[in-house]
């Protein structure tokens, strides 16, 4: 197992905090200066692709309402988790522990990939989880 020097351990514990705040302020500095448009997709066809609620979801996140931030598209959500998952292994791996998380299973990625999907077909005829 390659041994991480002092710079590699603090660049690990301080990656998330710069990675966290340059992206609020960029989510805040496009939610105040910019009027986005509006999804074509639902508007031409009226229907909700995967991605269809993302941007008002992490600006519900950015606000603090997480209700809001999952009704708009929970696939925010779920990214951030797995994202979380996958740097805590990694820090893990750094400071010589072993953590593992079954986020690399096939079995997993398989699941996950049917979840997308039956969640992008179910927001369309469950107005509970359609954006708002």
């Amino acid at each position: 197992m390659k041994k991480y020097s002092i710079k590699e351990k603090i660049l690990v514990i301080l990656l998330p905090i710069i990675t966290v705040t340059v992206l609020y302020f960029a989510a805040v500095f496009v939610a105040n200066n910019f009027t986005l448009p509006p999804c074509l997709t639902y508007e031409y066809f009226g229907i909700y692709r995967p991605g269809c609620g993302m941007t008002r979801s992490v600006l519900a996140l950015i606000n603090g309402d997480i209700l809001l931030s999952l009704r708009n598209n929970a696939l925010i959500i779920i990214g951030i988790l797995l994202l979380v998952a996958l740097y805590l292994e990694f820090a893990f791996k750094v400071f010589g522990k072993r953590l593992w998380f079954p986020i690399h299973s096939n079995r997993f990625i398989i699941c996950a990939l049917i979840f997308v999907a039956v969640y992008s077909v179910l927001r369309n005829f469950l107005p509970f989880i359609a954006p708002v």
